[in-house]
């Protein structure tokens, strides 16, 4: 199942809503492959650490997600993040934090 921006934009904001945080605590990018962009090359803890992806309808779509994320919201972009259909948001624990 994939989802439009509005819905991904949905769920990031609850998420972050939920966890709690400045959005600048939280990184948010895109990749082709989500969970190893987060796991592998950005290292999020999957058991301490806050996360979520979900896959867009497109790139582009991901790409509106991801603009409105960091420039309406301020969150942090990952350190590692490529042009893919698949999103991922991240809170890092507050023993990991960087």
């Amino acid at each position: 199942m994939v989802f439009s921006p509005q819905q991904i934009k949905f769920e990031f904001l609850s998420y972050i809503k939920e966890f709690g945080g400045k959005t600048e605590d939280w990184r948010v990018g895109c990749a082709v492959d989500a969970p190893k962009a987060m796991f592998e090359e950005n290292k999020v803890d999957s058991e301490l650490d806050v996360w979520l992806w979900k896959p867009a309808l497109s790139p582009a779509a991901a790409g509106i997600v991801f603009r409105y994320m960091t420039d309406q919201l301020h969150v942090t972009p990952a350190s590692i993040s490529v042009p893919g259909s698949s999103i991922f948001l991240f809170k890092r624990s507050e023993s990991a934090a960087d």
